[in-house]
């Protein structure tokens, strides 16, 4: 009876994180390089326990499904996307460290330095990407190389993973590697004037969360009889 209390609790605590999970993706469908939350559930040491009732550890290991999104066409020279594998290496100047993402939504700072929205630099092959102040056209071509007006100003840097899974998402569409060690993508295709959509599709997400939210409240009700039985149980044990 108790066992029947705690898998159940274990189960909704689950349920509620899925949600959370769903949730997170519907609010980054329109998140450009966005990649879906998902999550593995392992279930480790089954074991039956003294009083015969089999009982299991159960551990969730969130990851992001890395499927490749739509492909957008938006006609600005700084919007890039990756056909294929592939991540652009963005740079956080205030720590040094190095971010990954599909996101090649990309705009030209101040001092011609080319930038996510947010400010982190794009790197370059030999460094961050620099375009003369008074350029007039840029132009990417599918290997990555950058010309201003004609000439070369640098190359993306676009690198794959071995076991891209273990990569650790940050924020929205940007992830960090970690101890994994990145290699340099040997013939990236590099697309100008489009961006990655988002790999969430809101449908499915939905029909989820509904699905989530009717198992939930199965369990609850579940606890609900299990609850009023034992208070049945203990009352009439009073009697005696």
């Amino acid at each position: 009876m108790l066992l029947r209390l705690q898998n159940g609790t274990t189960a909704m605590g689950e349920m509620m994180r899925q949600q959370e999970r769903v949730a997170n993706n519907l609010a980054n469908a329109g998140t450009v390089g966005y990649k879906r939350d998902r999550a593995f559930t392992e279930a480790l040491q089954e074991r039956i326990d003294d009083d015969g009732a089999p009982r299991s550890d159960r551990a969730a290991t969130p990851f992001a499904d890395l499927a490749q999104g739509a492909l957008e066409q938006t006609g600005n020279p700084l919007d890039l996307a990756l056909d294929g594998e592939g991540f652009f290496v963005l740079t956080d100047e205030a720590s040094g460290s190095a971010r990954y993402t599909r996101s090649g939504r990309f705009v030209l700072s101040a001092d011609g330095t080319l930038r996510t929205p947010q400010g982190l630099a794009v790197a370059g092959e030999a460094g961050p990407i620099q375009v003369p102040r008074n350029a007039t056209a840029i132009e990417v071509d599918r290997t990555g190389a950058l010309r201003a007006d004609g000439q070369e100003v640098g190359r993306l840097r676009v690198v794959t993973f071995a076991d891209a899974g273990q990569l650790r998402r940050l924020d929205g569409a940007a992830f960090e590697a970690g101890a994994i060690e990145p290699e340099e993508a040997p013939a990236p295709t590099v697309l100008q004037g489009y961006v990655e959509e988002s790999n969430v599709e809101p449908v499915r997400e939905m029909t989820d969360m509904i699905a989530q939210f009717r198992l939930f409240e199965s369990q609850q009700k579940t606890l609900q009889s299990t609850d009023q039985l034992l208070a049945t149980i203990t009352r009439d044990l009073g009697k005696f």
